[in-house]
């Protein structure tokens, strides 16, 4: 995945977080010349639900990465 996609799915994922319709982001996104195919992938990705884990499955923490570098 690129930055640029990667930072589109965040905006999807606040603007609806934030209460946004849905055809309000798409409409800004294909405004700012997004192809609809990717915006409905990041909308979809962001609304899956995620995997529980199950207690028995849990490791122990790994020690945490060094953060990733800020965008330039």
């Amino acid at each position: 995945m690129d930055e640029a996609y990667i930072e589109m799915r965040c905006y999807v994922k606040f603007s609806l977080h934030f209460g946004f319709p849905e055809e309000t982001i798409k409409s800004t996104l294909i405004k700012a010349g997004w192809p609809l195919e990717k915006i409905n992938k990041a909308i979809m990705e962001v609304r899956k639900p995620k995997q529980a884990v199950k207690p028995e499955a849990v490791q122990e923490e790994a020690p945490p990465e060094e953060a990733p570098p800020a965008p330039q």
